[in-house]
């Protein structure tokens, strides 16, 4: 993954709204608010993370697409200071 450039989020984990472990293959369904940050950490190393965003106000309108995330990007992989 050569161009990547990682860079360690200045946010702090206790600052979080939730913190919660879902056991693999479960759902989880929670409100997040403008300007909260939704962190995912992978615990057991090897899971795939299936992830569905809507807009509160504006579901059917508004919504996170992986598919236009990727051809916006024009990269697959997401990380610091993407959008």
């Amino acid at each position: 993954m050569s161009g990547i450039n990682l860079v360690e989020s200045p946010l702090d984990p206790a600052d979080a709204v939730y913190r919660e472990v879902v056991p693999a293959g479960e759902p989880w369904l929670k409100a997040l608010r403008r300007g909260q940050t939704l962190r995912i950490l992978d615990l057991e190393g090897n899971q795939a993370v299936d992830t569905l965003f809507y807009s509160l106000e504006r579901p059917t309108v508004e919504r996170y697409s992986a598919i236009d995330t990727v051809q916006a990007q024009g990269n697959v992989y997401l990380t610091t200071g993407t959008r």
